[in-house]
């Protein structure tokens, strides 16, 4: 067992079940049932504890599990710690000094950073219960969880739309022995706003406000985090249309507050932008430009938006302009929130200008500013989601995902499970004959390539079931 560990540290390799199975009934064929199981049992070992040891590898698939929101494969990682750990492969506990040697063989430290990473990545998945699920584990095997995961798991319920367990959080922060800190009452004051509970969150406010020492300078932890909660009343404030609150608020930055950073002012251009208010958006840049604050590229990306909103070509070409002068290139990531923006703007010709987009994208000469695989998978899910919605005609939705499809294929990107499952459950709603082996035929790839999961099996079946 030492030996196949210590050849596997030097790699991040996995090796999923069917590769393990393809392996064994190749090279293991004369051996017994026994010796190939505790072959299939060295091999699982090994890469847990490698994974768990060197952390980068666990990293990379929680992160990857989190993006498709594979909360199942987060559920198995985490049995997989467990099962270590009661079987003294693995010990939990603080991590060992990176300069202390370590012994030819012993076991593996599950510190807070893995426990930590598997929260995220529930988080990730929007899967709160499998958060909380982790946290029983953690403290099954003699962990305290960390106020960092407390924060994560608030951070899940306001994305899943579960603030009214947000109380029972806190109250179990508390009995703990974690009082809620700056960051947790944030995300609190995140969650108020988004339910238009204004009373309540400018209690909060005021709470944070309340609490900043005035005997002595912030340290820098206390000052990023102070910022955050100011930024997020300004974002809460402009979204309830409270334009002259949220100019108090603001005029106290850099006074008996935090002074406003780019985020401040790229939540304020971004509001003002929503809100159709042109004015405020010059006045913005103008007090950003006197206090010294330079824009970066989400500045850009909001101008950017706006622009494409207002239909304004000569706009579109300053700012790419100013952005050459500045070194800021247009890349993926800018062009692909603008083209996720103006689709979720929700305006009749918004599917007519992100394609326009799209196709100025995948025409660059710059490979930095070229559509990835996350471009598209977004286009696909925001156009599929506004045909469910019937903001867009389902015949012109329906087409251009199929452009977009094949387009992706085309240019060889290969189609991944979340791709996969939005297209065969758009098939699936198409009421022609071929669309349905269409859907088939991914399903059935899905399965030759084992990546089905639950939800696979789910859109297929119900699919046809809405069929008849």
């Amino acid at each position: 067992f030492t030996w196949i560990y210590h050849a596997m540290s030097t790699s991040s390799t996995v090796f999923p079940d069917w590769r393990v199975n393809d392996f064994v009934q190749r090279a293991l064929t004369g051996y017994e049932p026994a010796v190939r199981q505790r072959f299939r049992d060295f091999l699982h070992d090994a890469m847990l504890t490698r994974d768990v040891d060197l952390f980068y590898p666990l990293a990379s698939q929680v992160r990857e599990a989190g993006e498709h929101g594979d909360y199942e494969a987060i559920e198995a990682l985490c049995r997989n710690i467990r099962d270590g750990i009661e079987r003294g492969l693995l010990v939990p506990g603080p991590a060992l000094d990176p300069k202390v040697p370590k012994s030819t063989w012993s076991p593996r430290i599950v510190d807070e950073r893995v426990w930590t990473l598997l929260v995220y990545g529930a988080i990730r998945s929007r899967k709160v219960d499998v958060a909380g699920m982790i946290v029983q584990e953690m403290k099954a095997v003699g962990v305290r969880p960390s106020i960092r995961i407390w924060n994560y798991i608030l951070m899940g319920m306001v994305k899943t739309g579960a603030q009214p367990r947000m109380l029972q959080v806190l109250n179990k922060m508390r009995e703990d022995g974690h009082e809620p800190d700056l960051m947790s009452q944030t995300i609190v004051l995140r969650a108020l706003f988004d339910k238009r509970s204004l009373a309540q969150a400018r209690g909060v406010f005021l709470s944070i406000t309340g609490s900043i020492p005035s005997d002595r300078p912030w340290t820098d932890e206390e000052t990023t985090a102070l910022r955050s909660a100011y930024n997020v009343v300004l974002n809460g404030l402009l979204r309830c249309q409270l334009i002259e609150e949220a100019d108090k608020v603001f005029a106290t930055m850099g006074k008996e507050g935090p002074a406003p950073d780019v985020v401040t002012f790229n939540t304020l251009l971004n509001r003002y932008a929503h809100m159709k208010l042109p004015q405020k958006v010059k006045e913005t840049l103008h007090i950003m430009g006197d206090r010294n604050v330079s824009p970066d590229i989400y500045t850009f990306t909001i101008l950017f938006v706006n622009a494409c909103h207002l239909g304004d070509d000569a706009m579109k070409h300053i700012l790419m302009e100013r952005m050459r002068e500045l070194d800021i290139k247009a890349n993926t990531a800018l062009l692909s929130a603008a083209i996720y923006s103006i689709l979720a703007n929700g305006e009749n010709d918004s599917l007519k200008h992100a394609m326009q987009l799209l196709r100025l994208m995948e025409k660059s000469p710059d490979k930095e500013a070229r559509p990835n695989e996350i471009t598209y998978n977004t286009i696909l899910h925001k156009i599929r989601q506004q045909i469910e919605d019937k903001t867009i005609p389902f015949a012109a939705g329906h087409e251009q995902m199929e452009k977009i499809y094949d387009g992706m294929k085309r240019r060889m990107f290969r189609p991944n499970r979340v791709t996969l499952h939005v297209m065969m459950k758009q098939y699936l709603t198409h009421p022609h004959p071929d669309s349905l082996r269409t859907a088939t035929a991914i399903f059935n790839e899905l399965c030759t390539e084992r990546v089905d999961n639950d939800d696979t099996w789910y859109i297929f079946l119900h699919g046809l079931n809405r069929r008849g």
